[in-house]
């Protein structure tokens, strides 16, 4: 039973090659964390989306894309553009997510605690806390949209909570069309961007946040 539950949190935490090479996720030190945190709060922007790999498989390849996020309220905005010629395969659509490392990988800083576990393990099991703790985290923004030049697809989002945690957007392709019995955890990977360093101000220059730690892309 333990061995089932863990795959099934192993499978739901990790976005599979949302980097292609993710770094192990940065130490908080010396108070760093609470000085990225309140940088975080103020960002807000345009994050250019970088092709994976794995789109080939798709043949979406020439796909291109950005991320409007705002950190402080709590949205983001996708917007994806398929090469022409290209469309998505039979059954499929595109999911929006946004991701945070863990304690053992994963995009920029891990932000995993058990500051939010006073009254008892998350998933009600120890093993399975620590688990969850290590790996990175991927909540979905919803399926994207088709509009009506049959290329482009949108998505927008909005949680009443702040960004912070969040360190990369990503959007997969799923090709199970999140139909009947779905399953919710990510598919394949089409592309992402990392916030913070790659976020586009409005006179459309590029975000240098030095202080900032990353996983190096």
């Amino acid at each position: 039973m333990l061995a089932r539950m863990t795959s099934r949190i192993v499978a739901f935490t990790l976005l599979a090659g949302l980097t292609a090479a993710p770094a192990l996720a940065q130490r908080d030190t010396s108070g760093q964390a609470m000085k990225a945190d309140k940088m975080m709060s103020k960002m807000g922007g345009r994050i250019p989306l970088m092709t994976k790999p794995t789109a080939q498989a798709a043949g979406l390849q020439g796909a291109t894309g950005f991320a409007n996020v705002d950190v402080k309220k709590g949205t983001v905005d996708f917007t994806v553009m398929l090469a022409e010629g290209s469309k998505l395969p039979a059954g499929a659509v595109l999911e929006g997510w946004l991701s945070t490392a863990g304690r053992k990988g994963g995009p920029g800083k891990s932000t995993a605690s058990e500051a939010d576990q006073k009254y008892g393990p998350a998933f009600g099991m120890k093993d399975l806390a620590v688990i969850s703790r290590d790996l990175p985290y991927a909540l979905s923004t919803g399926v994207l949209k088709r509009q009506g030049d049959g290329r482009t697809y949108e998505g927008r989002f909005k949680i009443d909570n702040e960004l912070t945690p969040y360190s990369a957007v990503a959007v997969t392709i799923e090709s199970d069309g999140n139909k009947g019995r779905y399953d919710p955890r990510p598919g394949t990977p089409l592309m992402d961007g990392m916030i913070g360093g790659g976020m586009m101000k409005e006179d459309g220059s590029t975000m240098k946040d030095d202080k900032m730690e990353s996983d190096g892309r």
